[in-house]
């Protein structure tokens, strides 16, 4: 990625939008296997953004970086909790007495 050539910062501005999407729709309930795959893309841009940003451009993949985290963790933690309900759901309604 060639960013210094017209002072646009690609890596930071894919960092942003990947942590906006992450931050928005972690409470979907069964989109949050994507949000947290976006929150983490958003992350690893966010720190090339950051390296190969123009000398006081880092601003736009700070931002990024800091909401693609936010969007991770709480994304890691509906999908868990998602698993977790799924999982005792599951098992609860296994070993339900049936009655003919």
């Amino acid at each position: 990625m060639e960013n210094q050539k017209n002072g646009s910062n690609v890596g930071g501005i894919v960092s942003l939008v990947c942590g906006i999407l992450s931050i928005v729709t972690f409470w979907v309930p069964w989109f949050n296997l994507v949000s947290l795959v976006l929150g983490i893309v958003g992350i690893i841009f966010g720190v090339k953004g950051r390296k190969t940003a123009p000398a006081g451009k880092t601003g736009m993949a700070t931002a990024g970086f800091v909401l693609a985290i936010i969007g991770t963790v709480f994304s890691g933690i509906g999908f868990v909790s998602c698993t977790i309900c799924a999982s005792c759901t599951a098992c609860a309604a296994a070993s339900a007495p049936t009655y003919y």
